[in-house]
């Protein structure tokens, strides 16, 4: 089986506690063979811990050097679109922690630019592999035409939590902050389940000091299936998250680990996804296989939701006008 080598550029949280343990199970189909970070510790620490690869002080030399074929970006996020850019012109290809980029305009770019080239650009949206949605998207028949949906997500980050206190994240420039930052994983699950949404209304708050821009949003908005849906989020606030899915005459709640349809219950294997999103990125990279679950237009239509979300303040906003 042919290994790809990898270069992990920026050697943070997200390379370190969620895309390195995934690799950590391929080494059949990757091989970490460079790294490079914002600070030489970083990447001397990373490096470490993943099996002493190769240090280069910039992205630009670890890109001309001829030991990697792809680069998984795990950056601050308007870094995304310039450093796809660089990999791409290098013939490099390149696997990229989601959001796309800092907004929709600017996302298209790497939309048109995976139109262009021959070279595979990947965001890593973890949620588009998560099975427990797949598995309500299979059950929805048995809700019996399905009206109505609502999901409420109570995350509750305190003062110490690692994400909040990413400097990049404490003065975000992409939309919305955390909004967008943490909520493209909620609308890649609604889409994945309902298919795609015709508009958004929603307003957005602050409500917490130590957290970067605004922290709690409450939308409505319709699938293009008819479908009415409600999705309120909030990163101070502790709670019980609730996710219901109303038909005419039965409902559907995910609840911890099993999905109930009036008495009847579905248990289902949890998993992240961040494993499988590895494997699928090898395989559309080595094997030719349709980059569906890593489309930058998909991970560009989850971003809108939050663009629309965040400059309606109330009014209706068709999504199709953004993208």
């Amino acid at each position: 089986m042919k290994k790809l080598r990898l270069g992990i550029v920026g050697c943070g949280i997200a390379a370190r506690d969620l895309h390195y343990p995934a690799l950590k199970e391929l080494t059949d189909k990757f091989e970490i063979t460079a790294v490079t970070s914002r600070t030489k510790e970083h990447a001397e620490n990373f490096a470490k811990l993943v099996g002493n690869p190769i240090i280069f002080d910039s992205y630009e030399e670890l890109l001309s050097s001829d030991i990697v074929d792809a680069v998984d970006l795990t950056l601050p996020i308007q870094l995304n679109v310039p450093f796809i850019e660089k990999a791409i012109k290098k013939g490099k290809h390149v696997i990229c922690e989601k959001p796309i980029s800092t907004d929709v305009e600017t996302g298209k770019k790497i939309v048109e630019l995976s139109k262009q080239t021959d070279k595979v650009i990947y965001i890593a949206e973890n949620w588009r592999h998560i099975k427990k949605f797949y598995l309500v998207k299979k059950l929805l028949d048995r809700v019996n035409n399905p009206v109505y949906f609502r999901w409420n997500i109570w995350v509750g980050m305190d003062e110490e939590n690692k994400y909040a206190n990413t400097k990049w994240r404490q003065e975000p420039k992409h939309v919305g902050g955390f909004l967008s930052d943490g909520g493209v994983h909620h609308v890649a699950a609604m889409r994945l389940i309902f298919g795609e949404i015709k508009w958004v209304s929603a307003f957005i708050k602050k409500v917490i000091d130590y957290l970067g821009g605004p922290d709690f949003l409450t939308s409505i908005f319709e699938f293009e299936n008819g479908v009415l849906g409600n999705y309120t989020v909030s990163y101070g606030i502790n709670g019980q998250d609730e996710f219901e899915i109303v038909g005419k005459d039965k409902r559907l709640k995910l609840v911890e680990n099993k999905i109930i349809i009036d008495n009847e219950e579905f248990e289902f294997e949890e998993n992240m996804g961040y494993k499988e999103e590895f494997e699928d990125f090898y395989e559309v990279v080595v094997n030719n296989k349709e980059n569906e679950l890593g489309s930058p237009l998909e991970a560009l239509k989850d971003l809108a939701f939050f663009e629309a979300a965040v400059y309606s303040k109330g009014n209706r906003v068709d999504l199709k006008t953004l993208l």
